[in-house]
Formats: structure tokens, C-alpha cells, sequence
């Protein structure tokens, strides 16, 4: 059986691992973001039909 110490341990290690990679995801998640959010105060027009173009193809595929 693992000791608390040994839990503690791994852990630290996981976080010290994973730690920059969801930094790094957030730090992509936070530049796509404001690209979409750019292209959308862009071009209204063209981001409502794509939106709408989208959903009618995913209400399709979900109706089958």
C-alpha cells in the first residue's frame, strides 16, 4: 500500500509533467479565441452563415 508520502510524491510529479502542457493548451485555447472572436466582429454576415450552415449539417446528421 502507497504511504501518503509516496502519494504526495506522485503527485508532485504528475502536476510538475502535466503542469506546462495545460498551460501551453491554455495559452493556444486563449489565441484561438481571440481569433474567432476577431473574425466574427470582422465579418458578422459570414460568421452567422457558417453558424447557420453548420447547425442545418449537424441537424441533419443528428436526425438520421
Amino acid at each position: 500500500m502507497a504511504t501518503p508520502d509516496t502519494l504526495s510524491d506522485t503527485t508532485r510529479d504528475i502536476q510538475n509533467r502535466v503542469g506546462p502542457q495545460i498551460d501551453e493548451a491554455k495559452r493556444e485555447l486563449d489565441t484561438l479565441n481571440r481569433r474567432v472572436s476577431g473574425f466574427i466582429k470582422e465579418r458578422p454576415i459570414a460568421s452567422l452563415a457558417i453558424a447557420l450552415a453548420a447547425g442545418f449539417v449537424i441537424g441533419r446528421v443528428a436526425s438520421r
